[in-house]
């Protein structure tokens, strides 16, 4: 399912709708996570591939930190978490992408806004255990959970780190 763009934004709403349809019917209801995987890798390409589009129009100029960015990069980065999770999960595909499950944790961290409210913050403590369990270098993961810390969730800083990962974005299966 295409999610729609109207006047140059993503419809935020109908992401969330799908991804939380999804994560409800495939990973908190059934643990059928190759199905989760194969039902949020296509939001995660229109996801990227729109951010990288309209960077791109902008010149290379990262959106300003308003309530719509905001809430794109929150969705965005809960949308890599549980596509991390899927593709971790999914026995078959654990073998061959743990460098992908590994980066879509770190850009999930990175482009995470608000760590300090709760829910949040509960999100980061889970995707640093996970992370750790994927990269097995404590050292590693506690530079990188100190580096998302320092950066508090502050959405520009988030738009910035998302920017970053999407120029160097690994193609996703």
């Amino acid at each position: 399912m295409e999610i729609q763009v109207i006047r140059d934004h993503l419809d935020i709403v109908k992401l969330q709708e799908k991804m939380n349809t999804i994560v409800f019917d495939y990973l908190d209801t059934s643990n059928n996570y190759p199905k989760a995987m194969r039902e949020l890798n296509p939001l995660y390409k229109q996801a990227t591939t729109f951010y990288k589009d309209y960077v791109e129009k902008q010149a290379g100029e990262l959106p300003s930190a308003n309530t719509y960015w905001h809430l794109f990069i929150d969705c965005y980065a809960k949308l890599c978490y549980f596509l991390a999770i899927s593709m971790y999960y999914s026995s078959n595909a654990l073998q061959k992408t743990p460098e992908q499950v590994e980066q879509l944790l770190k850009v999930a961290a990175y482009s995470l806004p608000n760590i300090d409210q709760e829910e949040n913050d509960q999100l980061v403590t889970t995707i640093f255990a996970l992370l750790k369990e994927v990269m097995e270098d404590e050292e590693k993961v506690a530079t990188i959970r100190h580096e998302v810390l320092a950066q508090k969730g502050d959405t520009k800083q988030c738009l910035l780190q998302l920017k970053v990962f999407v120029d160097h974005e690994l193609t996703f299966a």
